[in-house]
C-alpha cells in the first residue's frame, strides 16, 4: 500500500525539485478574459484550459490553487472541469483549494469531507470566523493542511482585520489563536502580500517562526514581491508560498511569465539575507534604530553633488546613541571576522566613531588616513602606529560611488599599507562595488539600501509611497 505524502512534504518536496515559492491559481474568468477561452464554455473547455496551463508550468511551481467559485459559477460543468482539473495536476505537486469554507462542527465536517475526499485536495483555505470547532474537522484529516485568513489582500480588509488598536488588533488574535489549534503541518495562514506590515507582524507571533504563510497579492492586486518576502519569508529564507494567478494564467506565454515569476521571486530571496530577515536579529534591530535616531531620512533632500534625493542617510548621528553605535560596531566586526588584516583604517570623517567602536570591538590598532596632510609636526598623511607591509581592511560608514574608500585605499598605500578590503555599514547600490573591485577592493556591506527599505516598509516606518519613490530614485 502505497503512503501518501501530506501537503507539506509535497510542498517542501516540490519547493526543492523546483527551486520555486510560485504558486499557480487557477481562477477560469471567461467573462474577463474571453480570448482565453472557446465560445461555448462547457467541462471539456474548461479542463483543457486547465490541462495546458499545468503541463505548461509544472515544472516552476511548488503547487497549484484551484478558486472553487471560478469553477462553481459554471454549475455541474464546472465542478466536473474541477474535479479533472485537479487529476491533471502531477503527483507530488499539492493542491491548495482556495475555497475560504467555515460555518459550524457539522456543515464544516462535510466541507472537510468534500475538499479532501471528493475534490482531492491537499490543503484548503478556511475562515476563523466562527472559532475552533469550524476548523477542528479538517484538522481530522492526516497530513492535509488549513490556511486560515488572517489578512486578505482585498483594499478594505483592514476596516474589519485591524479593528482592535495597535495592541490588539483583529488578525494578531486570530493568529494567536489559531496557532494552538494544530501543528505547523495542519495550520497555516493567509496574510496579503499588500500587506507587508501584517506579514511582519504574523511571521513575528508565529512561535518558532515555523508556519507556512499563503502570500496573495503579488501581481494584478499590486502586492510589492520584495517588501512581501522580506517581511514573510522565515529564518531559512522559506515559509512563505506566492500565489500567482492573472499575471501568468493570461499570459500570451503562461510558462514564460511563470519562469519569469519564480525567477524574480529566487533573486528577490538571495538579496534578502534570511539572518536579517529575521525578527530579532542585530539587523532588523539596528535598521529600526537607525531610523529612529534619524540617521536614515526620507523627505526632500540635496546631496553633496547638488543632486536631489527622497532619502539622506547620516551616520554622524549614531554618536549621539552609545546602544546604536555598540550594536553597530558588533556588526562591523561579525562582517570583518573572516578577513586578515593588521589594522582597522577608518575614513573621516564620518566613519572615525564608529572605527574606534569597531577597534574596541575586536581589539585591533586603529589608524586614519587625513584628509589633508599635515603642514606642522611630522607631516603624516596617515595618522597612528604602522609599519610598511601591514595590512589594514577599510572602515567607512556607507559607499555610494566608492570615492572616499578608493581615496583611503591611494593613501594607506602610499605609506606602504595593502589594502584588500573594505568594510561598510550601508551599500547604497549606486555602483560603488564594482568601483571598488576595479581597484582591486572587495567591498563588505552589513546591509544593503533595498533590504533597509523592504525592513521599514515591513515594519510600517515608510509609507507605499515613500518605498516607491526612493526605488525609483535609485533606479534612476
Amino acid at each position: 500500500m502505497t503512503v501518501q505524502k501530506s501537503f507539506v512534504e509535497k510542498l517542501t518536496d516540490r519547493i526543492e525539485r523546483n527551486n520555486s515559492l510560485l504558486c499557480v491559481g487557477l481562477d477560469p474568468d471567461p467573462k474577463s478574459y474571453p480570448a482565453a477561452f472557446p465560445a461555448t464554455i462547457d467541462a471539456p473547455a474548461l479542463a483543457a484550459w486547465g490541462r495546458r496551463l499545468i503541463e505548461q508550468t509544472a515544472e516552476l511551481v511548488c503547487c497549484y490553487k484551484p478558486n472553487f467559485a471560478f469553477y462553481e459559477q459554471y454549475g455541474p460543468a464546472g465542478l466536473e472541469a474541477l474535479r479533472q482539473t485537479i487529476e491533471a495536476v502531477p503527483d507530488g505537486i499539492p493542491v491548495l483549494l482556495d475555497a475560504k469554507r467555515g460555518d459550524i462542527g457539522s456543515t464544516a465536517a462535510a466541507y472537510a469531507r468534500a475538499a479532501f475526499e471528493i475534490w482531492g485536495a491537499d490543503a484548503v483555505t478556511v475562515s476563523p470566523y466562527l472559532g475552533r470547532d469550524s476548523i477542528a474537522p479538517f484538522l481530522d484529516y492526516p497530513g492535509k493542511m488549513v490556511f486560515v485568513l488572517s489578512y486578505t489582500s482585498n483594499p478594505s480588509a483592514q476596516t474589519i482585520q485591524e479593528f482592535g488598536g495597535e495592541t490588539n488588533r483583529l488578525f494578531e488574535h486570530v493568529v494567536k489563536q489559531a496557532q494552538t489549534w494544530g501543528s505547523v503541518e495542519q495550520v497555516g495562514f493567509v496574510v496579503g502580500a499588500t500587506q507587508p506590515h501584517a506579514l511582519a507582524q504574523v511571521r513575528r507571533l508565529m512561535a518558532g517562526g515555523g508556519h507556512w504563510i499563503l502570500a496573495p497579492g503579488v501581481g494584478a492586486q499590486g502586492g510589492d514581491l520584495s517588501a512581501a518576502l522580506a517581511a514573510g519569508l522565515n529564518q531559512n529564507g522559506s515559509g512563505l508560498i506566492v500565489p500567482v494567478s492573472r499575471g501568468v494564467i493570461y499570459a500570451d506565454k503562461p510558462g514564460q511569465a511563470a519562469l519569469a515569476l519564480r525567477d524574480e521571486i529566487n533573486q528577490a530571496r538571495q538579496a534578502i539575507s534570511p539572518p536579517k530577515a529575521e525578527a530579532g536579529s542585530p539587523y532588523l534591530d539596528l535598521i529600526i534604530q537607525l531610523h529612529k535616531i534619524g540617521c536614515i531620512q526620507f523627505g526632500q533632500f540635496t546631496l553633496a553633488s547638488g543632486k536631489p534625493s527622497p532619502i539622506y542617510i547620516d551616520l554622524r548621528r549614531i554618536a549621539a546613541s552609545p546602544a546604536v553605535l555598540k550594536m553597530a560596531a558588533q556588526v562591523y566586526a561579525d562582517l570583518i571576522r573572516p578577513l586578515t588584516y593588521d589594522h582597522i583604517a577608518a575614513v573621516p570623517y564620518a566613519a572615525l566613531t564608529i572605527g574606534t567602536a569597531v577597534a574596541l570591538e575586536t581589539g585591533r590598532p586603529l589608524i586614519y588616513p587625513r584628509k589633508e596632510a599635515k603642514a606642522y609636526g611630522t607631516g603624516q598623511t596617515v595618522e597612528g602606529v604602522f609599519a610598511a607591509g601591514d595590512k589594514a581592511v577599510i572602515i567607512e560608514d556607507l559607499v555610494t560611488s566608492g570615492g572616499s574608500v578608493i581615496k583611503a585605499v591611494e593613501q594607506l598605500k602610499a605609506v606602504g599599507i595593502t589594502v584588500t578590503d573594505a568594510a561598510v555599514l550601508i551599500d547604497r547600490e549606486q555602483g560603488g562595488r564594482a568601483n571598488l573591485a576595479a581597484e582591486g577592493c572587495q567591498l563588505h556591506a552589513a546591509l544593503q539600501l533595498s533590504d533597509i527599505l523592504a525592513t521599514l516598509y515591513a515594519a510600517g516606518r515608510i509609507s507605499a509611497e515613500q518605498l516607491a519613490e526612493v526605488k525609483q530614485y535609485l533606479a534612476s
